[in-house]
């Protein structure tokens, strides 16, 4: 889990970018952009590793169909935010306000989570795979046919969430706050040995992905 950032900083000191293109520039080049505001800013197809994004205002942004590996999101706010079709691999998402975002058609992979707020959020057709989801907020939030696993639901809410057509394996609802009204029927009834095979292969297929991202980086260099 993240940890407060006990020294904030100055106003004079925060990389804000003046266009869509300079942001682009730094979220893929890493540039510190916590307190940075982005509001409603077509983000849209941006790929990046490592993206520091602590505290920023992504409101209203557009980060749809995007590749984000290991972000850092902490306390960020994506407040009616377009990131459907995108995949999140890794990173800091702890107290991450992803209320009213659109996620459709997006997954989430081996995220922490913690605390984040999903509160109305379109989940529909989403994967949550190996995530730290404690505490987090998924009222009202739209999770029809998702695919769930893995996820630690310790103290979770999902008060009102819509979970029709959701499928799940792996996670021990009896821990959150407020279970869901419908719990989701298993994806596959597999054999242990079958799951490790399946996501040994998936793992094999990301590091791919991070590969060609870095080559392709180093010959832009």
């Amino acid at each position: 889990m993240s940890h407060e950032i006990k020294i904030e900083k100055k106003a004079s000191e925060v990389i804000q970018p003046k266009n869509v293109d300079e942001a682009h520039h730094a979220i893929r080049t890493r540039q510190d952009l916590s307190g940075a505001d982005l509001r409603g800013m077509p983000l849209g197809n941006i790929n990046a590793v490592g993206a520091v994004l602590r505290k920023t205002d992504l409101a209203g942004a557009d980060l749809s169909h995007g590749l984000l590996i290991n972000a850092n999101f902490y306390k960020a706010s994506l407040h009616g935010t377009a990131a459907h079709n995108t995949i999140i691999l890794g990173g800091d998402l702890v107290k991450t306000r992803f209320t009213e975002t659109d996620l459709s058609h997006s997954a989430i992979i081996g995220a922490d989570a913690q605390e984040a707020s999903f509160e109305g959020a379109n989940l529909h057709n989403a994967a949550l795979v190996s995530t730290n989801l404690k505490d987090a907020d998924f009222t009202r939030a739209k999770l029809t046919d998702a695919r769930l696993a893995g996820l630690d639901v310790t103290g979770a809410d999902f008060t009102g969430a819509n979970l029709t057509g959701a499928r799940a394996y792996n996670i021990n609802w009896e821990q959150a706050k407020v279970a869901p009204g419908m719990i989701p029927e298993p994806i596959l009834k597999l054999p242990a040995w079958a799951w490790s095979i399946l996501i040994g292969g998936f793992l094999g297929i990301i590091s791919l992905v991070i590969y060609g991202l870095v080559r392709r980086k180093k010959n832009r260099a």
